[in-house]
């Protein structure tokens, strides 16, 4: 088989190369030619790792070709996003500062090498993963692929865009407040958050503590149970990721949703502008649980009603960006305030005012409103809310504004620690994909993917793809 490959899952590439229809090495060529065509578009990567990856696939091949065992990535292009580090090309974190770091392996570029992936490249994101839209001082600014005139959104928006255009099928992405979600939803993909550090974060870099999530963007929710199954699991380096293991991520694909518990919620009771559009697929993705034999009630989960904030202007989190940038560079800020953008400056600015009991006062509300949202998940198993509007073009995304509560669906989930994923429901009239956000119990991933999967079998979004995913 000869062309076509980019359209395949990763779990339809891992059948292939089984059968020996076509190898890891044809697959890995056509990634980067799509790249190399298409990504100027986009801005979704910011470094490839093509030497590299083509060994990989290589190697791969070789292993496809024997008889001995093969790791469960094998020869399957992946990307990481330029925020996750990893030998070989510049880990920049979207900042100018750092165009040139050299960084080996994080734990999970390990563990993928380890299952046999094919590491193609970084991709693209806002300056140290600030921005809810790909804006850096390194490329140009991040696109939709099924409109280059919108955003790919962000944090993770260049694995969004990498994805939906078919630029490789699976892309790993960090959230600390939507970053996986948010650009899943505006690109038309399926973006998992799971439970928090279910996948380890184990490197240099590490400015969200207690709130970034790892977690995958793909096409099918069978090729997100495939990645948490490959690199899910405790490292004795970070004592939070001690979870109770899952044996089986891909138990999704059995048992059903009847009797489940579902809660509904429109605007989590706080009154959030919604695009109607989106607010009436999530009406009726409601009904599809109803169908499928859940008992669907509507209810507000908890919020957080303070704003991030220890002081005004100091958002409540500067103190972790800066503590992670000067112990890289020391003397941070005084060697490149002005090679900061806009979004980032004054996060950075902030940082050696943040006080130590301020920080502590937020860290230990967010662990009680985790614990206030894990006895509201006693009456319910499964949470169903808006996600997001459709994207926004790109010259009318504006700064965050760090100085009110959490104004999304999304951030609660990063402080309470919850499962939760961002699933494709349909397109705005504007022609622009639109999702739902499925959230599930604390440790309850498989829950999570096994009620996207029904949505997925009812109302398929895989084979749909942009005109530019296209485009010859």
């Amino acid at each position: 088989m000869s062309g076509g490959l980019w359209r395949l899952s990763a779990v339809e590439l891992l059948d292939g190369y089984r059968r020996r229809d076509f190898s890891p090495v044809e697959a890995a060529q056509e990634v980067f030619e799509r790249i190399e065509r298409l990504d100027p578009k986009l801005s979704a990567f910011l470094s490839l790792n093509a030497d590299d990856a083509m060994r990989a696939a290589q190697a791969a091949e070789a292993a496809w070709m024997g008889s001995g065992e093969r790791g469960l990535l094998c020869g399957v292009p992946i990307s990481l996003k330029d925020s996750i580090e990893m030998a070989g090309p510049p880990t920049t974190y979207g900042s100018l500062p750092f165009a040139d770091n050299r960084q080996p392996d994080s734990e999970i570029a390990r563990r993928i090498r380890r299952e046999g992936g094919v590491l193609i490249g970084k991709t693209n994101l806002p300056e140290f993963a600030l921005h809810g839209a790909v804006d850096n001082r390194l490329s140009p600014p991040g696109r939709n692929p099924w409109n280059l005139e919108h955003t790919c959104g962000g944090s993770s928006g260049g694995a969004g865009a990498q994805v939906a255009a078919g630029l490789g099928p699976l892309a790993i992405g960090t959230d600390s407040g939507g970053s996986v979600r948010m650009p899943a939803a505006i690109n038309g993909v399926f973006g998992l958050k799971p439970t928090y550090q279910r996948m380890p974060s184990v490197q240099t870099w590490r400015a969200a503590p207690g709130r970034s999530h790892n977690g995958p963007l793909t096409r099918t929710v069978r090729d997100a149970a495939l990645v948490l199954q490959a690199l899910a699991g405790a490292d004795p380096r970070d004592g939070e990721s001690n979870l109770p293991p899952v044996a089986d991520y891909f138990a999704f694909a059995s048992g059903d949703l009847r009797g489940l518990r579902v809660a509904v919620s429109h605007d989590f009771g706080r009154g959030f502008a919604m695009d109607a559009e989106a607010l009436a697929l999530v009406r009726e993705t409601a009904r599809f649980f109803e169908d499928a034999g859940c008992i669907v009630t509507e209810a507000d989960p908890p919020t957080i009603e303070e704003p991030e904030e220890l002081e005004p202007g100091v958002w409540a989190y500067s103190g972790d960006h800066y503590a992670a940038a000067e112990a890289m560079i020391p003397g941070f800020l005084e060697k490149h305030l002005d090679d900061l953008s806009d979004v980032a400056r004054p996060v950075y600015e902030a940082g050696p005012r943040a006080k130590a009991w301020q920080y502590r006062r937020v860290v230990r509300r967010n662990r009680a409103y985790g614990l206030r949202v894990q006895e509201w998940f006693r009456a319910y198993d499964l949470l169903l809310s808006p996600q997001m509007g459709p994207a926004q073009r790109v010259e009318d995304v504006r700064l965050p504004d760090r100085s009110r509560p959490p104004q999304s669906f999304n951030t609660p989930f990063n402080h309470a620690y919850n499962p939760a994923a961002a699933v494709p429901v349909g397109f705005h009239s504007n022609g622009l994909p639109l999702a739902a956000q499925i959230v599930g119990r604390l440790g309850d991933d498989v829950g999570v993917l096994r009620a996207a999967a029904a949505l997925e079998r009812a109302r398929p979004w895989g084979h749909r793809w942009p005109p530019l995913a296209e485009e010859r």
